[in-house]
């Protein structure tokens, strides 16, 4: 992870250190861009979780890019937004956002006190419809 420095956060009754960083992918076809989350439960450093928005994904989701697509990170730094029909925006850079990460994933599969390695989720634009992430800027 790049020196960048944690945030906390308290979600429910328990402290999360997190950061935000933007990557590229060494071998694509749409596009390189990354927006990845990265959150550990504040004692359990060996277990956090990574989540990565890949504009790659897009190639998943919609088959008709040239109609709209989910753009990530540039030249936005933490936004993925939606350019086509629809007016979406979701800043990762926001704690609402970020608490929303966490309560989703820890009553699906990431269960921090019990792992003994990281909670990896490559795909996560693909699974926007089920995070429901607040919007805006």
């Amino acid at each position: 992870m790049a020196s960048k420095q944690f945030r906390k956060i308290v979600v429910n009754n328990q402290t999360y250190l997190w950061n935000r960083a933007h990557y590229h992918l060494v071998e694509y076809k749409h596009s390189a861009c990354i927006e990845t989350v990265v959150v550990y439960l504040e004692g359990y450093k060996n277990s956090p979780m990574r989540v990565s928005f890949r504009e790659e994904d897009n190639l998943e989701i919609y088959t008709d890019l040239e109609k709209g697509n989910w753009c990530v990170g540039y030249p936005r730094s933490g936004v993925i937004w939606f350019s086509g029909q629809k007016n979406i925006d979701i800043n990762l850079n926001r704690p609402a956002v970020v608490a929303k990460l966490i309560k989703y994933f820890t009553k699906t599969q990431w269960k921090p006190m019990k792992r003994t390695k990281p909670l990896i989720i490559d795909n996560a634009l693909t699974l926007l419809d089920q995070l429901d992430l607040p919007q805006g800027l």
